[in-house]
C-alpha cells in the first residue's frame, strides 16, 4: 500500500511540474485556451 501511494504522489507531483513548464525567458504565451494557455505558443 505504501509503495502504491508514493506512484500517485510521485505521479501527481511529476504532472505538476511538467504543466508549469513556461516559456523561455523573455517571451510571452500567446492564444490557447485557460489561464495556463494550454495550446498556445510562445513569442
Amino acid at each position: 500500500m505504501k509503495r502504491a501511494m508514493a506512484f500517485l504522489i510521485t505521479m501527481i507531483l511529476g504532472m505538476t511540474l511538467i504543466s508549469a513548464i513556461a516559456c523561455p525567458k523573455g517571451e510571452h504565451p500567446y492564444g490557447g485556451t485557460g489561464s495556463h494557455h494550454k495550446g498556445g505558443h510562445c513569442a
